[in-house]
């Protein structure tokens, strides 16, 4: 699907350019064309006020005259008197005549002959002759193919170039969403692996308890409970995707001025009691009164990630720590615990969804590996950022939100 929209953008790309380029030779050859003939008939005038009694040699070697004849015809005698060729006039003696005897018959004094030939006339009373001068269109043609030659020649060296840079740029603009698309795909197939293992069982257990159905209810217990945590898992997922989804259609939630403080209190409060069930040490600093523009239930939920997180990969006693402070500008919250040493690749890969650290990790944790991706989503979404490091045995998450700035409403008040 990817290649074929970047075949189709290339092709439109090129067409497009193709039609510009056409359409812009099209207007600079009328534009140069016309210049052409301007210039022609100008010169033609002038040469009609040339000078027979100079030196031949002046003529030939002016550069304005370089493809014009011209010609001074007696009436009386009907002959050619005076003649000047320009150096670029291929015009032999015998043509010549035949060509100056039609303009003379001819009652206008400016046109074309069929032999490609364009000729204005002016009387000199002076001398009592006739001035013809003969433009050569032969000399004019030479110019307009070398003309349409380099501009066809301009033409397909600018498409080529631009169909190479379009080939480029396609690329390029095309990696976000090719990016996007093949992590939608590998998100499909992901989930569809994850739902699929909850499924099966369920539907294994209900074949069992149906091919017992003399037996109790309690009986079948072992059964139906293991049904009923397969389907809570189910939920927890379903209800993970959906908020990835919706996050990344870009709906927004309601945001307004939270006490971070109170939130993480809670939260924590909750945690410290399983902590405690589970072994772990668990220790939390939390300052008073920090407030952020955001939205409770999702600051709750980062929270609870994070702490969720290290109570299942924590090791030992865990050493879980809790810090949350606030610098004036920028609201900080560290999750640390004791764990097992990470690499840099897996800590790049940590907050992808459904990435595992090894394949038994989410079955043996009851993880289903978006937990870090939706809080990294829930990061992103209030304005800050979230990174994980490995240090000395202990891994930490580092989260920064920006803090509002606090408008001063004190004012003086006199008794």
């Amino acid at each position: 699907m990817i290649n074929k929209l970047r075949k189709k953008i290339i092709v439109i790309n090129a067409i497009s350019v193709c039609l510009v380029f056409f359409v812009g030779l099209l207007i600079v050859f009328s534009i140069g064309y016309g210049r052409l003939h301007t210039d022609r008939n100008l010169r033609m005038e002038e040469a009609l006020s040339y000078d027979f009694s100079t030196p031949p040699n002046v003529f030939a070697e002016d550069e304005m005259f370089t493809d014009i004849a011209l010609v001074q015809y007696d009436v009386n005698q009907q002959k050619i008197i005076n003649l000047r060729y320009g150096p670029g006039v291929d015009i032999g003696l015998v043509r010549l005549n035949q060509l100056v005897n039609k303009i003379v018959q001819s009652e206008e004094d400016t046109g074309w002959l069929p032999v490609r030939t364009n000729y204005r006339r002016v009387w000199d009373s002076k001398t009592q002759t006739l001035l013809i001068a003969i433009y050569d269109i032969d000399s004019l043609q030479n110019s307009v193919v070398s003309f349409i030659a380099y501009s066809v020649i301009t033409l397909l060296v600018g498409v080529g170039a631009y169909f190479i840079i379009s080939i480029i740029l396609a690329r390029v603009a095309l990696k976000p969403v090719e990016d996007s698309w093949n992590n939608q795909r590998q998100f499909v197939a992901d989930a569809s692996h994850e739902l699929k293992t909850p499924i099966s069982v369920i539907l294994a257990n209900t074949e069992i308890i149906a091919s017992h159905q003399e037996d109790t209810v309690q009986s079948q217990m072992k059964w139906i409970e293991n049904t009923r945590l397969e389907a809570n898992r189910m939920a927890e997922l379903v209800a993970d995707l959906l908020f990835l989804a919706k996050n990344d259609d870009g709906v927004r939630v309601e945001m307004k001025t939270v006490n971070i403080s109170d939130c993480t209190g809670i939260v924590s409060l909750g945690f410290d009691a399983l902590f405690y069930e589970n072994g772990k040490v668990f220790t939390y600093d939390i300052k008073r009164d920090i407030v952020v523009k955001g939205n409770e239930g999702q600051l709750k939920q980062l929270v609870t990630i994070l702490l969720d997180n290290a109570n299942k990969y924590s090791k030992g006693t865990g050493d879980i720590q809790l810090l949350l402070q606030a610098n004036g500008k920028q609201v900080e919250l560290v999750v640390s615990n004791d764990s097992d040493e990470l690499t840099d690749e897996q800590i790049k890969h940590l907050f992808d969804r459904f990435y595992t650290l090894d394949p038994s990790r989410n079955k043996n944790k009851g993880g289903n590996g978006l937990g870090l991706s939706i809080a990294q989503k829930i990061v992103q979404s209030h304005g800050g950022k979230i990174t994980a490091s490995y240090h000395a045995g202990r891994t930490t998450f580092t989260v920064l939100l920006p803090q509002p700035k606090v408008k001063n409403t004190d004012k003086n008040t006199e008794d």
